[in-house]
């Protein structure tokens, strides 16, 4: 835990000027290249005592973050958490998309919020009184336990993204620009969670309609099925589980605890016939044999599996997605 626990001194202050229900506010995730800005308000009850070690999140060790995660979701009177995503973040700037994630937090308190205390500078065009303070997040109870709640919210996101697209080490640098982070992205190009306005970034959206390579094509035909499954409430379970010579399942992702194997298939012409008529007979044996060797080797027993097909055809610079559900069964 850090060595200094801060105190409600400056939520005193307020609370005896009249000011009932203060939200303390900070945001996570503004300096890296890929995933979503997260911003968090936290409003404690008069009688709170406080957590001891709810200090800036950036001087907490990820464990001990995790633990006070926990104990001020339980203690707060209310938290709101607001979730602005990249597409967002290049459209608007990433100050905007900081500001907007900070009001959705504040909305989603659910609680009539009076005053605001803000970690650096103020939150523009608020409707709500306040007060701005740097470094907020080392002097400033509330706004302390804002930072730690946007920080492990956005990580666990962030290790979300990690099963979507392992290829880029997300679990391991939450997206900042580490050099590995940036070789990754010269090597397999921006992802669908990148922010493309950002300048290590810029350049290296993919151009798709200039790919000529058909495993490069259908990779990254596999990372956008990826992200359209989490997207629709799928958890990505792996990517491209490989067995002996009988290839790969490119997809096993889980929802209502249904095990589904999914084959991705990506084409940029369907002249020849539509991407799903791919997966043949043959096609079908081998995902079957890969699917088995998956459950023998991990502990899914208790649960109903299914095979799906997620055929994807190239429009333009863009991808049409079609998802077969229960595409074959054997």
């Amino acid at each position: 835990m850090a060595k200094k626990t801060l105190n409600l001194d400056i939520e005193k202050k307020y609370w005896i000027a009249g000011k009932a229900i203060i939200a303390g506010i900070d945001e996570a995730g503004r300096g890296p290249l890929a995933g979503p800005v997260v911003s968090a308000a936290v409003v404690f009850g008069h009688e709170h005592s406080p957590i001891k070690g709810v200090f800036d999140s950036k001087k907490i060790s990820e464990k001990s973050r995790e633990i006070l995660y926990d104990k001020i979701i339980e203690q707060a009177k209310a938290v709101g958490i607001g979730v602005v995503d990249n597409k967002t973040i290049d459209e608007i700037n990433i100050l905007n998309a900081t500001y907007k994630a900070m009001r959705m937090a504040i909305g989603k308190t659910r609680v009539s919020v009076d005053f605001i205390l803000v970690d650096g500078r103020p939150l523009k065009n608020s409707i709500l009184p306040q007060e701005a303070i740097i470094s907020g997040d080392s002097k400033c109870y509330s706004i302390a336990a804002a930072s730690i709640v946007a920080k492990v919210y956005r990580d666990r996101l962030m290790f979300s993204y990690d099963k979507i697209f392992p290829q880029y080490g997300l679990a391991k640098h939450k997206g900042y620009g580490t050099r590995e982070h940036c070789e990754a992205i010269e090597k397999f190009g921006a992802s669908p969670i990148h922010r493309i306005s950002f300048q290590k970034v810029a350049g290296f959206d993919l151009n798709i309609i200039k790919i000529t390579n058909h495993r490069t094509l259908g990779a990254i035909g596999e990372n956008h099925a990826a992200f359209y499954l989490y997207n629709h409430g799928y958890e990505i379970v792996e990517r491209n589980f490989h067995f002996s010579t009988f290839g790969e399942i490119d997809i096993i992702a889980m929802k209502s605890n249904v095990l589904v194997f999914v084959e991705v298939k990506t084409i940029r012409d369907p002249f020849f016939g539509a991407p799903e008529l791919k997966v043949d007979e043959a096609k079908q044996q081998q995902i079957f044999q890969i699917a088995e060797a998956f459950l023998a080797g991990n502990n899914f027993e208790d649960h109903e599996c299914r095979f799906d097909v997620i055929a994807i055809t190239i429009e333009n610079n863009s991808f049409k997605i079609n998802h077969i559900e229960d595409a074959f069964q054997l």
